[in-house]
C-alpha cells in the first residue's frame, strides 16, 4: 500500500517521533511509506529516517509555481471551500493546492497528515480526489481552541476517512462532534536497555521538553527552585528548545544559580534517561506523553502535573510515579521532595515503572494502525 504522511517538518517533537516511527514500521511491514514535509527545507531530520522511506518537501515559505495553481485545482478548492462553509482556509488556497499537487505525485492508496492544522489543509487537499485521510490529533484536543480554524477542525474531521486520537476520552469527544476517532496509543520503541545504576555525588531530576508556554517550563523552574535549597544535592537538567530559552535561563540566574542546566533538544532520550533518578513534567495538557512513557521504560519514576486522562492512563499514581492534582508551584514542589527526599519509595516506582512497555506495546500500536489502513482500504474500494 502506497502511504503518504504529512507533516509540517521533522524537528524534534513528539508527532515527529511518531511519525517517522510508523514510517519506518511501514516500510518494514512492506508498504511504500512516503515522508513530505512543508517547510523541512535542508535540515536534517531530529530522528533516523530508513533509507527506504520516500522523502519530499515542498521548501515553504516560497510562492506557487504556475503547476501549482491550476484553475482546475482552484476551482477544486473554492468549491470545496463553499460546500464546508469554510472560506477560513481561502487565505491559506495557494499552500493547499501545493499540497494537492505533492500529494497526488506520490500515488498515494491513502494520507496520513500530523497536526491539526496540518491536518486541515489535508483533507482540504484532497477534495473530490477520492483519496482517503487518516488525520492525527497530536494533542487533547478538548482543550487546544484554533481561533478563526476551530470550526474548520471540525468540519475537516467530520470528512476525514477517520481520525486518530491517543486516548480513548479524546476519541469519545471526537465523535460526538461527528469525527470517525479510533483511539491509538503512540508506537514508542522501547530502550534497549532500563537505567543505569551507577554510583554518583549529585542526583539528577530531568524533564525532556520543549520550552513553550503549553509544557510550563517556567511553572517547572519556580517549583523546583523554590525546594533547591532542601535538596543540595539535588539538580535539575532541562533537555529541550523553544521560545522561552532565553527569558528562562535568566530566571534560573535569579532563582537557582548552578542547580537548573539546559542542556539543550537530545536525540537521544534514552541515554539521558538511563542516568535519571527522577522524571518531571510539569506540561498543562498532553495528548500521550511520549517523554513520559520513555522516562517509565528506562525505569525512571515519575513526577507529572494532571494534563488530562493520557497521562493519567500512563503513569499509576502511587505505584510507579505521582500525578499532582492540585494545579499550583507548591504542590508540584511538595511532590517532588516528597520522592527527591525518599530513597525507597523511589527504587520501589522505579521497579514497576518498566511494565509501561507492556501495557502500551510498540507492536500493538502498530496493528491497530495496520487495522485501520486495512478497513479504509477495504471501504473505499468498494465505493
Amino acid at each position: 500500500m502506497r502511504i503518504a504522511l504529512v507533516i509540517a517538518g521533522l524537528g524534534g517533537g513528539g508527532a515527529e517521533r511518531v511519525c517517522v516511527n510508523l514510517a519506518n514500521a511501514c516500510v518494514a511491514r512492506g508498504h511504500e511509506p512516503t515522508i513530505l514535509t512543508i517547510s523541512q527545507n535542508n535540515r536534517a531530520p531530529a530522528y533516523a529516517v530508513d533509507e527506504r522511506v520516500g522523502r519530499c518537501d515542498l521548501g515553504c515559505p516560497r510562492p506557487a509555481r504556475p503547476d501549482e495553481l491550476s484553475q482546475a485545482a482552484i476551482a477544486t478548492l473554492l468549491r470545496f471551500f463553499e460546500l464546508t462553509r469554510c472560506p477560513q482556509l481561502t487565505k491559506d488556497i495557494a499552500t493547499i493546492a501545493m499540497l494537492r499537487q505533492a500529494i497526488l505525485a506520490t500515488k498515494p492508496d491513502l494520507v496520513v497528515s500530523f497536526i491539526d492544522r496540518t491536518n486541515i489543509r489535508v483533507v482540504a487537499a484532497m477534495a473530490e480526489t477520492g483519496v482517503p485521510v487518516i488525520a492525527y490529533e497530536a494533542t487533547d484536543a478538548r482543550r487546544i481552541s484554533l481561533g478563526i480554524l476551530q470550526g474548520a477542525r471540525e468540519e475537516m474531521y467530520r470528512r476525514a476517512a477517520a481520525v486518530v486520537a491517543l486516548d480513548p476520552a479524546i476519541a469519545d469527544w471526537l465523535k460526538a462532534k461527528g469525527a470517525r476517532a479510533h483511539a491509538i496509543a503512540n508506537p514508542l520503541v522501547a530502550p534497549p536497555h532500563t537505567k543505569h545504576i551507577v554510583e554518583k555525588q549529585r542526583r539528577n531530576l530531568i524533564t525532556l521538553s520543549r520550552l513553550s508556554a503549553e509544557k510550563r517550563p517556567e511553572f517547572l523552574v519556580r517549583s523546583f527552585a523554590s525546594i533547591a535549597s532542601r535538596f543540595p544535592e539535588w539538580d535539575l537538567e532541562i533537555y529541550g528548545d523553544g521560545p522561552q530559552r532565553n527569558t528562562l535561563e535568566h530566571l534560573v540566574e535569579k532563582l537557582a544559580p548552578n542547580r537548573i542546566h539546559f542542556r539543550g533538544f537530545t536525540t537521544e532520550p534514552y541515554e539521558v534517561l538511563a542516568k535519571a533518578d527522577l522524571f518531571v513534567s510539569a506540561s498543562r495538557l498532553e495528548g500521550f506523553g511520549n517523554a513520559i512513557w520513555e522516562a517509565l521504560a528506562c525505569g525512571v519514576p515519575v513526577v507529572a502535573m494532571d494534563a488530562g486522562p493520557p497521562v493519567r492512563r500512563i503513569v499509576r499514581h502511587g505505584i510507579d510515579g505521582l500525578i499532582v492534582s492540585q494545579n499550583t508551584m507548591a504542590a508540584l514542589a511538595e511532590a517532588l521532595a516528597k520522592l527527591m527526599g525518599d530513597e525507597s519509595t523511589r527504587a520501589a516506582y522505579a521497579s514497576r515503572a518498566p511494565e509501561v512497555v507492556v501495557r502500551f506495546p510498540f507492536e500493538s500500536a502498530l496493528d491497530r494502525w495496520e487495522e485501520l489502513f486495512r478497513a479504509i482500504s477495504l471501504s473505499y474500494s468498494a465505493t
